[in-house]
This record gives structure tokens, C-alpha cells and sequence, in this order.
């Protein structure tokens, strides 16, 4: 009767524990990503209601006055840093506040968008900054990096309203995101709105250079609505 193990059965068991555990951990990796593309889909729908909701009332999505009389599409939580998504998560929170931007050449009212400040969606709160809205009022993707939101400045559900095509970003139908929403594989369009995120690198698509750069969709870790 054998009394114990070889040395090289020993080492034959510690790799195959080490094997185990390799494939254990990138397999949890794998859940917890997917687990998070599962969350921000879940948001980008929840998002959508409220949207839908505030457009049935208004006709328009929410929008500053300002964007809305020039008809330029706009970009919140834009990687820039030019328009955060603190004046819509407001809006449609019903709630009356003014929001500065561009070192205070333009303020941003939520009256003006929801003059009488029906609430249309109830908001995640998120200490940590993922998956809600965080302490300085934005709405951040579950990687904890702000969702993107795209709105065309005219788009209208209302049939008084004319739309035309200069295909510009200026007073027409279609939905421009120069560049950061657009990806080989496909782009907005006709949407009045849509919703995206870079995912857990931060980066567009396959780490594109610049956020602008079109490149592949596919293989990234990038979730968008459209």
C-alpha cells in the first residue's frame, strides 16, 4: 500500500489546481462584463420609458431652449467634457434647475424643457458612480463612466413641425454624432435619441485612436440602442 504522493504527482495536482483556478477567474471575468453589458442595456431601456413618456407630453425630447432655436444636435456625457448629463437626468427627474456650461455663455434650464415639472422617470442613486445618477447629478454607465446621449435638436413627434435635410447637424432629421456614435457596422439615423457606452475600456470600439475615428463594432466591448 502506497503511504504518499510521488513529488511528480504533487506537481501534477498543483497544476492542474492552477489550471482550474486560471480558467475559474477569466471565466468570472467573463460573467461580471457580461453581468455589466446585461446592466447598461437594462438602463439604456429604462431611460428610453422616460424619454418616450416626456415625448408623448412635449412632442420633443428634452432639450435646452438654446439647442432647441438652432436646431444643433447635441451630445451629453460627451468624452470632451462640453455638455454633461446632469440637465437631462433633471428634466425628466422633474425637477427646476439651472445648469452653466461653457464657462457660462450658455445655462441650460430645465423649466424650459419641462415647464411644469412632471417627473418621468425615478433614477438609480449611485454613491460609487456606477449604474445611476452619482452625487454631482450625472448618469453613469455601470463601468463608471458617464452614458452617452445623443438628441437631434428638431426632431419633433409633432406633425406641425417641418423637418428638413441639410445633413449637417443643423435643423434637419437626421441624428449626427460626428463620429462618436459612429461605428462601420452602423450609426444613428432617424432617431430622435439614442443611448451608448464605451464599455470597460473607454475606449470607441477597439481602442480607436480618437473618439471620432469610425471603427468596428464588433469584438468591442461597447453597448449602444440602437
Amino acid at each position: 500500500m502506497r503511504g504518499a504522493f510521488t513529488l511528480v504527482e504533487l506537481l501534477v495536482v498543483i497544476l492542474i489546481i492552477l489550471v482550474l483556478a486560471v480558467l475559474i477567474t477569466a471565466g468570472t471575468h467573463r460573467f461580471i462584463e457580461n453581468s455589466r453589458k446585461v446592466k447598461a442595456m437594462a438602463q439604456f431601456r429604462d431611460f428610453q420609458v422616460g424619454m418616450t413618456l416626456f415625448e408623448g407630453d412635449y412632442m420633443k425630447p428634452p432639450i435646452p431652449k438654446s439647442k432647441r432655436d438652432t436646431g444643433w444636435d447635441t451630445i451629453y456625457g460627451d468624452p470632451g467634457g462640453l455638455y454633461s448629463t446632469q440637465f437631462l437626468v433633471s428634466a425628466l427627474a422633474g425637477e427646476d434647475k439651472d445648469f452653466p456650461f461653457k464657462n457660462g455663455e450658455e445655462n441650460f434650464a430645465t423649466k424650459d424643457a419641462n415647464p411644469r415639472n412632471e417627473a418621468y422617470m425615478t433614477f438609480p442613486f449611485s454613491s460609487e458612480h456606477k449604474g445611476g445618477v452619482g452625487k454631482d447629478g450625472r448618469l453613469y454607465d455601470p463601468w463608471g463612466r458617464e452614458v452617452l446621449v445623443a438628441i437631434n435638436g428638431l426632431k419633433s413627434t409633432n406633425p406641425a413641425h417641418i423637418l428638413v435635410d441639410f445633413n449637417k447637424g443643423e435643423n434637419d432629421r437626421r441624428l449626427h454624432t460626428w463620429g462618436l456614435a459612429e461605428y462601420t457596422e452602423t450609426k444613428p439615423k432617424d432617431q430622435a435619441y439614442v443611448f451608448w457606452s464605451y464599455g470597460k475600456d473607454g475606449k470607441k470600439g477597439k481602442k480607436a485612436p480618437k473618439f471620432g475615428d469610425v471603427v468596428p463594432l464588433a469584438g468591442s466591448d461597447d453597448v449602444i440602442s440602437w
